[in-house]
């Protein structure tokens, strides 16, 4: 892919870890049943933090959202979450089946619009403001990226949180 000539030379590194947080985030899933994923520690200073399922939904939706700004609305992978702002808007999260299923199918979807996006597309004005100078489609993206990483940063943290070994890179 670096060197095909039909693919904006700024993108191969990007979607390079966008693959490796799809593979990342299964992996931080790994032996995660359904009653873990819905694990919400406390802090010693009270209040819980977000679950994996919560966490998976998030991210499923945020990949859903960069592919809708590199070509055509894209299904939302769990409509009945849409309208939410928090893990607390949300009594009920689909299972982690479900959960993996949507991050592998919004992973394909974000691939092949990597891929196709045009200069123009990664250069136009993003009508988001993210928390990067870069106003852009591909600003955006970028910040995506890493608000993605971040959160799987998270998700290895919490299934360590649940028993489970580390996660692993493999």
């Amino acid at each position: 892919m670096p060197n095909d000539p039909r693919i904006d030379p700024r993108i191969p590194p990007i979607a390079a870890v966008y693959r490796l947080d799809t593979r990342l985030l299964a992996n931080c899933f790994a032996g995660v049943d359904d009653e873990q994923a819905l694990y919400r520690p406390s802090t010693p200073y009270g209040g819980e933090v977000n679950h994996m399922a919560f966490l998976a939904a998030h991210l499923a939706d945020s990949r859903r959202f960069v592919a809708d700004m590199l070509g055509p609305e894209v299904a939302k992978p769990f409509p009945e979450l849409a309208d939410g702002t928090g893990i607390d808007d949300f009594p009920e999260l689909p299972k982690v089946e479900a959960l993996l299923a949507a991050w592998r199918e919004m992973g394909e979807v974000l691939d092949q619009r990597l891929i196709a996006a045009t200069p123009e597309q990664l250069d136009t004005e993003s009508s988001f403001a993210f928390g990067i100078d870069d106003r852009t489609n591909l600003g955006g993206i970028t910040f995506l990226l890493h608000h993605e990483s971040y959160h799987i940063g998270q998700l290895a943290y919490l299934r360590k949180m649940v028993g489970l070994p580390a996660m692993e890179y493999a």
